[in-house]
């Protein structure tokens, strides 16, 4: 039995999820305190990362635990060749497979865990306390105190407040349209097999279906029709916790849309190294002092609520 140490809503978590299912390995999931991580701190933490992260695998038939999304991917195809195959064909193949996993860790994965929990601080902010808090908060009052010290503890993680002053928008609009370019007429990300890359791309798309820039941006079209078909035909979860409340939000009030900018920019994220970066910083140092101002104006700098895009914001 394999056991997947998780946070349920990760993109990273889900592309596990979607590679062990793919597999048809034996799986049990264990959801983790996100701060302590108390739940795997009873196997040794691998030499090469500094502390621990999810997602996390402890293989029982093998005695091995792995960290990290493109380790725990290249770990279960080479113990268990006899499964469907995450790296198909041959060596070059494999090689481009896995140098398309790490270009979609650095150059997708982190910003759009960046504007999918964005998005969330602009429309249901209480979503964040059930996400991160192991036990409810049913109190409106107390919710909403305890959303927003989350989600400015969060933009302080991640420089959120930060996205409009770097052009992230764009450099991740201009990357998607590359992709979406470079998929044209292809049945799959990689070669002419399915493999861990179509897995991947679809699970790490999931943050950007509730950020109306991207998800109602025409030109994307054919890129979140190609998520929704890979997990059509590879999933049985459906929507998302955080979808859903994004959802059931937007019910009452219109999605919060932003102003469009012409910018040459290009991602503050390089591919160059075994492992994608990463993007936390530190927390509690003094600039955390400034984080109210940023959380409440900063981050919300050319945003408004519109039902509906047009010419001027999206």
């Amino acid at each position: 039995m394999i056991t997947l140490y998780e946070l349920r809503w990760s993109h990273y978590c889900e592309k596990i999820r979607l590679a062990l299912n793919y597999m048809q390995l034996p799986w049990q999931a264990v959801g983790i305190h996100p701060f302590s991580k108390k739940e795997m701190r009873m196997h040794a933490l691998p030499a090469h990362l500094p502390n621990y992260t999810v997602p996390a695998v402890w293989d029982d038939a093998k005695s091995r635990f792995v960290m990290d999304s493109t380790p725990i991917l290249r770990y279960l195809a080479q113990s268990y060749p006899d499964a469907p195959q995450l790296f198909p064909g041959d060596a070059d193949n494999r090689a481009a497979i896995d140098a398309q996993l790490l270009e979609f860790d650095t150059m997708l994965s982190l910003p759009a865990r960046r504007f999918g929990y964005s998005q969330l601080i602009f429309e249901s902010p209480s979503t964040l306390v059930d996400l991160f808090m192991n036990k409810p908060w049913n109190a409106p009052v107390l919710r909403h105190v305890v959303g927003f010290v989350l989600g400015m503890v969060l933009c302080k993680r991640f420089d959120f407040h930060r996205a409009e002053g770097i052009g992230l928008y764009e450099a991740l609009e201009a990357y998607l349209l590359q992709l979406t370019a470079r998929l044209q007429g292809r049945a799959y990300v990689v070669g002419d097999a399915f493999s861990v890359a179509d897995l991947a791309l679809a699970a790490q798309l999931r943050p950007l279906t509730i950020v109306p820039f991207f998800a109602d941006n025409p030109q994307l079209a054919p890129l979140f029709a190609r998520h929704r078909q890979v997990l059509a035909q590879r999933s049985t979860e459906g929507d998302s916790a955080y979808q859903a409340a994004i959802a059931k939000a937007r019910l009452r009030k219109a999605p919060v849309r932003r102003i469009l900018h012409q910018r040459l920019v290009a991602l503050p994220f390089s591919v160059g190294h075994a492992f994608a970066a990463n993007d936390q910083i530190n927390v509690w140092d003094k600039g955390m002092w400034a984080m109210p101002y940023h959380y409440l104006v900063t981050l919300r700098r050319g945003k408004l609520r519109l039902r509906h895009a047009s010419a001027t914001v999206r």
